[in-house]
């Protein structure tokens, strides 16, 4: 069974096939904050150990396999249909819909193309900057107008992955969510100076601090209740279990595309409006992407090859020493 095959101009490997008998991942990071992401979107990130500094929880043997992740849905909001941005966690029939992901040097490409509307979402870490971002597009190939909404959404973890999977009184009674300034705020009671963030180049029509208020009761990421109805509940509190979930509404004509921007990650108190201010601005995102593709550019310089064996220079030359650094 074929799935994919390595780009080798661009150095990524395509997935062609999402339905992939097990997760394939990729790294996302060269320094201290880290993401592993999976073909499909599942995946968690760190800061520095994903034992004592999980950002978002991932549950390695749940059911169903590879939840949760970092997810964009889009919602038609004339017909009320939706989809994710990734092939899970909706999981669209494929015979309707075309998905491609594409695993990179510290960074993934998730495209996808349902009822005439396009959409990509690129996320890395800069090199600089302890900050995962979405850069998500959607253009309208349709010829008619169209009415969406974008929804993202993490799932946070308690700090101590530990804590997170056996201490409930303390992960579900010690933490909490809170709203303000378009930023959706994680933090820890014992530990004041520590905040987990989501936010967007965008004020939100609505939001979800609160993970069960954004999937509902009974329900998992696959069908969640707040993108079923078009809005989320605006919920954030003490207690319990917390999400990132922003919401917007877009109104695309024939042929208009447009660029969303999230960012994701862990600070002091003004980390999170730091790299909003800093990362809301799509040049500044091109940049540091740019700048990224060309920190692996020199690090793979150092060593290459050229042998009869097209697979072998392929392995040399870019992916076991892309393994090897991270």
């Amino acid at each position: 069974m074929r799935y994919g095959y390595f780009d080798e101009e661009n150095r990524e490997y395509v997935i062609e096939r999402p339905d992939t008998p097990v997760s394939w991942t990729n790294y996302l990071g060269v320094k201290d904050l880290c993401t592993v992401i999976s073909n499909n979107a599942g995946g968690y990130t760190f800061y520095r150990q994903p034992q004592h500094h999980r950002i978002t929880r991932f549950r390695p043997n749940g059911v169903p396999m590879d939840r949760p992740g970092h997810y964009i849905y889009l919602r038609d909001d004339d017909t009320g249909e939706y989809w994710s941005l990734s092939w899970q966690p909706v999981g669209l029939d494929l015979n309707k819909a075309t998905y491609q992901c594409r695993h990179g040097l510290s960074y993934t490409k998730f495209f996808c193309a349902y009822q005439g509307i396009a959409a990509e979402q690129l996320l890395f870490i800069p090199v600089d900057d302890d900050v995962e971002l979405w850069d998500v597009k959607i253009k309208n190939n349709s010829g008619q107008t169209r009415h969406l909404s974008v929804f993202s959404y993490v799932e946070f973890s308690f700090h101590h992955i530990d804590i997170d999977n056996q201490n409930f009184q303390m992960s579900l009674y010690a933490s909490g969510s809170s709203y303000q300034d378009g930023i959706i705020e994680y933090d820890f009671f014992y530990e004041p100076w520590t905040f987990h963030y989501f936010t967007a180049n965008f004020e939100p029509d609505s939001y979800d601090g609160v993970r069960d208020r954004f999937l509902g009761p009974y329900r998992t990421e696959t069908n969640p209740l707040a993108v079923e109805r078009g809005s989320c509940s605006n919920s954030s509190e003490l207690g319990g279990n917390h999400c990132g979930a922003l919401h917007k509404r877009i109104l695309l004509t024939p042929g208009k595309e447009v660029r969303l921007l999230f960012m994701l990650g862990v600070g002091n108190r003004e980390a999170g409006r730091q790299m909003r201010a800093k990362y809301g601005d799509p040049k500044t995102v091109d940049g540091a992407f740019h700048e990224l593709k060309t920190y692996w550019q020199e690090k793979l310089a150092v060593l290459q090859c050229a042998t009869p064996h097209a697979g072998f220079n392929t392995m040399v030359n870019t992916w076991n020493l892309y393994q090897a650094e991270t």
